[in-house]
């Protein structure tokens, strides 16, 4: 069920058809703080972190937090997180209906691959795939609803959201999809005037069952292009080139994370 190819831009489109699809994200599973110690050096403390799986055509995420107690005793803390990642999604599939399962998992660090494969065997009809595209979900700790549950939380524990808000009903999954990794992108590139972005002027709120301000479409539609600049500016500073002279193709490559070429 290990499907040798990639999600590429190519099918990209392909990600939001009927078929139930999951991105599976292992990067803030071990997750530390570092400290400075009085000598100079360094030291890391392991802290609460997540199992990001998420439905890119509903945005429901299944939120996985990984107690930082997990870590204790553990060596080779690498490949304790890969299995662990691969166990929860693993254990996810397992407590779903059948017509709940996901027909494809896209994993966005291709280490991942051949371990989901072993935890996937009894389920020879889900397609396990690789990305192409560097996808910022390692951002989604920076969210502050989903930050605030994971660095909160007393023991590990699921947690669902949805991500989208009510973006659907006025936009296609397509595009909430964009809209969140353009987010997300923004945030790991400047997480301060990301935030500032995100809330264009003092009357704009959050609702509390929900993970983003409440705007209007015109509104999403000013936010969008101001991340854009931000995510294309800091781009462009960092690779010595003009954001100017980018292409459409190329601004929508840095994006998703598909340039291999710069440096983010």
């Amino acid at each position: 069920n290990n499907d040798a190819t990639s999600s590429s831009l190519q099918n990209y489109g392909e990600i939001f058809t009927s078929q139930n699809k999951w991105f599976v994200d292992d990067t803030n599973v071990y997750h530390v703080t570092v400290n400075n110690l009085f000598d100079g050096n360094l030291t890391t403390t392991p802290t609460n972190g997540a199992v990001f799986i998420l439905n890119p055509r509903t945005g429901h995420l299944y939120l996985k937090v990984i107690h930082a107690t997990v870590w204790a005793g553990q060596k080779l803390l690498g490949q304790v997180a890969k299995r662990i990642t691969a166990e929860e999604v693993a254990a996810l599939v397992r407590t779903l209906p059948v017509e709940e399962e996901p027909k494809q998992i896209i994993v966005t660090r291709n280490r991942m691959l051949d371990l989901l494969e072993d935890h996937l065997l009894d389920f020879p009809n889900i397609v396990i795939k690789g990305s192409e595209f560097q996808l910022p979900f390692h951002a989604c700790l920076k969210i502050e609803k989903l930050g605030d549950v994971v660095s909160k939380a007393t023991e590990s524990q699921m947690v669902l959201f949805n991500v989208y808000d009510d973006w659907l009903e006025s936009v296609s999954p397509y595009t909430a999809f964009s809209r969140l990794v353009l987010i997300l992108h923004a945030l790991h590139v400047d997480n301060d005037k990301a935030k500032m972005l995100l809330k264009p002027d003092e009357s704009v709120v959050t609702e509390p069952c929900h993970v983003w301000p409440s705007l209007t479409d015109f509104q999403w539609m000013m936010v969008e292009v101001a991340l854009r600049d931000l995510i294309l500016s800091e781009y462009a500073k960092k690779n010595n080139v003009n954001a100017w002279d980018l292409t459409l193709s190329e601004i929508r490559d840095i994006i998703l994370g598909y340039d291999t070429t710069g440096v983010y």
